[in-house]
């Protein structure tokens, strides 16, 4: 199973980067390659990849949470072929909070996206199925 995790948040010119990259921070829990991207003057793309140890921290949080379904029915709903994609509020990244964006719209700032790419659509179930398991369930070995 190839699965590859891509984070990327954009800091805007008035926003403070290591806010962001704190937000950021707070979600891969030490996990992945963080990246800087210069996207104009005053504008960057702080972008983390990995494997699905980056989304560990994501996991347990909507486990807590109890919103598989919610996450469950976005990642089904963005799903395109064998990739998909989450949008998270930024703000509440950097309070160590997990806030589901369903449009970027709902994140002042601009969310913080988590798109999956996968080599198949059946690795794509199996992610998005371990990502939003209920109970005690067994795990794959991602």
């Amino acid at each position: 199973m190839n699965i590859h995790i891509i984070i990327t948040a954009t800091v805007n010119p008035t926003e403070n980067e290591d806010k962001v990259l704190h937000a950021i921070r707070n979600l891969v829990d030490g996990h992945g390659n963080i990246k800087i991207k210069v996207l104009g003057i005053a504008k960057k793309e702080i972008i983390v990849d990995g494997g699905p140890e980056l989304l560990s921290n994501l996991k347990h949080e909507i486990s807590v949470r109890q919103i598989q379904p919610l996450v469950r029915n976005l990642l089904l709903k963005n799903k395109i072929e064998t990739t998909s994609f989450l949008l998270l509020n930024k703000q509440a990244l950097y309070a160590n909070r997990i806030v589901i964006c369903e449009s970027p719209s709902e994140s002042p700032l601009g969310p913080v996206k988590i798109k999956i790419e996968t080599n198949s659509k059946e690795d794509l179930d199996l992610i998005i199925y371990w990502l939003t398991e209920e109970g005690k369930s067994a795990e794959i070995n991602l």
